[in-house]
C-alpha cells in the first residue's frame, strides 16, 4: 500500500509539471505564432496544437518524472516514512525498484511515441500553418496598401476577383513588380514584369511573361528525421538513470534548500545536454 501511495504520487505530480513546463513552452510558442494561430480557422490550428502538446508534454515528461520523484522521495524521508518502512525490513532500494516497475508502461508509452511523433513533423505541421497564412493575406490584402508578412512585403493597387493588379513583392532572395498575379496551390503566379534577384552583392534584372514564386521557397528546409528519433529514444529510456539519480540526491540531501538547487541545476543540465547533443548529430 505504501508503495502504491508513494508511486501515485510521484507519477501524478510528474504528469503536473510536464503539464506545466508544456503550457510555459506553448506561451512562447503562441507569441511566435499568435497571428497565424488566430487567423486561421480552428479545423486547421486544432491538429497542429494537438500535436505540438503531445509531443512536448512527452519530451518533458522524463525531466519531470526526475524532478517529482526526487522530491517525493525527500518528503517520504523526512516525513520518517521511510524510516518506518526500514524498520519493517524495506530498504529504500525497493522504492527505487517498485518506482521502475509502476513506471514501465510510461517508459513503453514514451518509446512508442518518440517513433511516431517527431520533432520534424511538428516542423511540418507549421509550415503548412504558415503557407496557408501566406496563401490568405496574399489573397486578402487591402488594395493600395503595402503588407508586410515575416520577411514578405506585398503591395496590390487594386484586385479583381482572384486577380491581383499592379503587383510589387518583395522576398529575402529579391523583388518581383508585375502587371498581374493570382494564387495557384502553394505558389504565386506572375504575369507580364521583371524580377531582380540578389546575389554575391550582385543585382541581376529579368523580365518574363509568367513568373511562378513558390511560398515554401521562402521557409526553412526540413530537417533530418532520424536525428528527433534518436533524441527521443534516449530521452525516453533515460527515465531509469534519472530515476536512480534522483534517489542518490534524495538520499543525500539533508535540506530542502539544498534539493531544490540540486534538482534544478541536474534538470537544466540535462535539457542541456539533450539540446547539444541535437545540435552535434
Amino acid at each position: 500500500m505504501l508503495f502504491l501511495r508513494f508511486s501515485w504520487r510521484f507519477i501524478r505530480l510528474g504528469f503536473f509539471i510536464s503539464l506545466l513546463f508544456t503550457f510555459l513552452l506553448f506561451i512562447v510558442q503562441l507569441v511566435r505564432l499568435d497571428q497565424i494561430l488566430l487567423r486561421l480557422p480552428l479545423y486547421d490550428s486544432l491538429p497542429f496544437l494537438f500535436l505540438w502538446n503531445f509531443y512536448y508534454f512527452s519530451y518533458f515528461l522524463p525531466t519531470a518524472l526526475f524532478i517529482s520523484y526526487s522530491f517525493t522521495l525527500f518528503e517520504f524521508k523526512e516525513s520518517r516514512k521511510l524510516h518506518i518502512a526500514q524498520s519493517f525490513g524495506v530498504s529504500p532500494k525497493n522504492f527505487y525498484i517498485r518506482s521502475l516497475l509502476y513506471c514501465l508502461p510510461i517508459i513503453l508509452s514514451l518509446f512508442v511515441s518518440s517513433l511516431l511523433v517527431k520533432e520534424e513533423d511538428i516542423g511540418n505541421l507549421r509550415r503548412q500553418l504558415s503557407l496557408k497564412y501566406y496563401t490568405l493575406m496574399v489573397t486578402s490584402v487591402p488594395p493600395g496598401t503595402f503588407h508586410s508578412i515575416d520577411q514578405l512585403i506585398l503591395y496590390v493597387e487594386r484586385r479583381e476577383g482572384k486577380f491581383l493588379e499592379g503587383v510589387f513583392f518583395r522576398y529575402p532572395e529579391g523583388v518581383v513588380v508585375a502587371r498581374r498575379a493570382f494564387v495557384e496551390g502553394e505558389s504565386i503566379v506572375f504575369e507580364g514584369g521583371s524580377v531582380v534577384t540578389f546575389k554575391e552583392g550582385k543585382t541581376y534584372t529579368t523580365e518574363f511573361k509568367r513568373h511562378r514564386l513558390s511560398l515554401a521557397g521562402s521557409m526553412g528546409r526540413e530537417k533530418n528525421k532520424n536525428k528527433s528519433t534518436a533524441i527521443g529514444i534516449l530521452n525516453s529510456s533515460s527515465l531509469p538513470m534519472l530515476l536512480f539519480l534522483g534517489y542518490l540526491i534524495s538520499k543525500r540531501v539533508e535540506h530542502h534548500q539544498r534539493l531544490y538547487y540540486t534538482i534544478g541545476i541536474a534538470s537544466v543540465f540535462y535539457q542541456a545536454f539533450l539540446v547539444l547533443l541535437k545540435q552535434s548529430l
